[in-house]
């Protein structure tokens, strides 16, 4: 489905009815990869996956813009108030920027391998970007790709290829390969002032952080700070997975995650 929010043509899958369950994807991927959840949260939940602008099947007008109004305007389309959100990576900064915007939209957050608006831990480990600076600096976006996959799909611990189902490998290279495409340096995002990391002490809501144990270690440091700040979080690990714990082990992902949104 399509809907003009802001002046751009964003889509989104939406399936099931019941407690509304946004679900924002990460910065390697789009919306196809909530497709483990999709049938199992429909199941119970009214799940609802955009894709964020640039990204899957979504416009991105070279304005600048901001992802919280896109969120908010997507669920004042859908008439979402509220609803859980569950994000990955720059989805889980996402929503943690909305619940500090928004309070009052949202129920419970699911935060996996997450992100933090204005955080870059990133920067302690440079050497694990060598091969994505110097893709990108050689405008190569084939071996980009394939240096972000070996990352994040991998995972910098594992062997390259450790992730050997063909469908996982090139469903994540078509949803980056597209991403990578798009101009999102002439389409700047408006962001939270202050940012996130400097506010996370006023989110009150219940809040799940996953983790997989092979992730890189800018990960970890996102989760021990979201742990320590975040009054009511609790933490999952799921083993032997990478930045994509929803793909490598989508039963476990799904049950996780369903048992903690079912709770009171």
């Amino acid at each position: 489905m399509d809907v003009t929010l802001n002046g751009a043509r964003i889509h989104y899958e939406r399936a099931g009815a019941g407690m509304p369950v946004v679900f924002l994807h990460e910065g390697i991927a789009d919306s196809r990869m909530w497709q483990p959840q999709m049938a199992a949260f429909a199941r119970e939940f009214d799940v609802i996956c955009p894709d964020h602008r640039g990204f899957g099947q979504s416009e991105l007008p070279l304005v600048e813009w901001s992802p919280i109004e896109d969120v908010l305007a997507l669920m004042n389309e859908l008439g979402l108030k509220p609803a859980h959100l569950v994000g990955a990576s720059m989805g889980a900064a996402l929503a943690i920027d909305f619940a500090l915007d928004h309070p009052d939209r949202i129920s419970k957050l699911v935060l996996v391998g997450p992100g933090i608006g204005g955080a870059d831990f990133g920067k302690k480990y440079p050497h694990l970007f060598d091969e994505i600076r110097l893709a990108d600096e050689a405008k190569d976006l084939e071996r980009l790709n394939r240096a972000e996959l070996r990352l994040f799909l991998d995972g910098p611990n594992r062997p390259e290829g450790y992730v050997s189902d063909q469908r996982i490998r090139q469903l994540v290279s078509d949803m980056n390969g597209r991403a990578l495409r798009s101009d999102f340096d002439s389409a700047p995002t408006r962001d939270l002032d202050p940012p996130a990391v400097e506010r996370l002490g006023e989110i009150s809501a219940s809040t799940l952080v996953v983790e997989g144990d092979s992730d890189a270690p800018m990960i970890f440091d996102a989760t021990e700070l979201l742990m320590k700040s975040l009054p009511r979080a609790r933490k999952a690990v799921i083993h032997d997975a990478a930045h994509l714990p929803n793909l490598e082990h989508p039963d476990e992902f799904n049950r996780l995650v369903i048992d903690f949104l079912r709770e009171f």
